[in-house]
């Protein structure tokens, strides 16, 4: 005879609410939630909410900056200093008058200062940007011993994942020992400095955006002279960026031109505070993965003990 049809052979176990098949069920229903929640945890990533990415900033050239040239043998040494705005100018010009001896302080000499920026692929983000510095004066660039400070400003955003604008500072010291006209070279990458995660949030981030406000003045600080007032506020900071540059000397004609290149990382790394969906997401897929062996070899085991009688419960069937 051949076999034409099929039908199952159906058997229905059931038992009461409080029998002890029931609480084996509960027992078993319980692990196989349980388990995977306990084995996901164990490992290091379950609920991971520091997660690091790479992104390429973009970087700009703010226009605001302080230069600041110490000079000669002289003690105090003659000093020059000019900045991008024009309330510090005045107070360094109040403060010569007061502190120091006439002719020692030097701010009739505007820098030339112009900058550019370099993008090789064409995707609308700089790979290089470049600021230049010019000061035509013979008695800075002749003097024997110079010591070059400045402080400049770009302009730094975080798009992909983490949403950030902030307005970082670039502090560059450069001690000259040698006279006559020079061009400096500073040739480097910048790279941002966390001290803490950044949250990812859809809302931009502007804690650090000093743009419009830069070089606010603090009412305890009596004068410009001292530079690293700014900058060691500056490093205390959340997110900063640094500048890793090597210098290179070679001689000018009769200007003192210090050239500042600075490459932005394509792959820069981005520590950051995952959302809770985010999280909730990636920990949902892991605890599945685990659940889903869990409840067949329980399902398995759960059927063996039912089917065995081991357990009494009612068995109705078709026949």
């Amino acid at each position: 005879m051949h076999l034409v049809f099929l039908t199952p052979y159906k058997k229905t176990y059931s038992s009461g609410f409080c029998s002890l098949s029931t609480f084996i069920g509960f027992v078993f229903l319980i692990l196989a939630i349980f388990i995977p929640i306990f084995a996901a945890i164990s490992s290091e990533d379950f609920w991971l909410r520091l997660k690091e990415y790479l992104e390429q900033p973009k970087v700009e050239f703010s226009n605001d900056y302080m230069l600041y040239i110490s000079y000669g043998d002289s003690v105090p040494e003659k000093t020059f200093f000019y900045s991008s705005v024009t309330d510090l100018n005045k107070i360094f010009t109040d403060t010569c008058k007061y502190q120091y001896n006439q002719g020692i302080c030097l701010t009739e000499v505007e820098p030339i200062v112009t900058s550019s920026q370099t993008d090789n692929d064409d995707d609308g983000i700089n790979d290089k940007l470049n600021i230049r510095y010019e000061i035509n004066n013979n008695e800075i660039y002749n003097s024997q011993k110079k010591d070059i400070k400045i402080i400049f400003f770009l302009k730094y955003r975080l798009s992909k994942i983490v949403k950030l604008i902030m307005t970082p500072m670039i502090y560059v010291d450069i001690p000259l020992s040698e006279s006559g006209a020079k061009e400096i070279q500073l040739s480097g990458d910048i790279e941002l400095i966390q001290k803490s995660p950044i949250a990812s949030t859809t809302i931009t981030s502007q804690i650090y955006n000093y743009e419009n406000k830069v070089f606010e003045i603090d009412p305890k600080i009596q004068s410009p002279f001292d530079l690293l007032s700014y900058f060691n506020r500056y490093k205390n900071l959340n997110y900063t960026l640094k500048y890793n540059y090597e210098k290179i000397e070679k001689t000018a004609q009769g200007k003192l031109i210090i050239n500042i290149q600075m490459n932005i990382p394509k792959l820069q790394k981005v520590f950051y505070i995952q959302s809770v969906y985010e999280a909730i997401k990636y920990a949902w897929m892991q605890y599945f993965y685990i659940f889903l062996p869990i409840y067949i070899i329980l399902y398995l085991i759960y059927k063996f003990i039912i089917e065995s009688n081991i357990f009494y419960s009612h068995v109705k069937s078709d026949l």
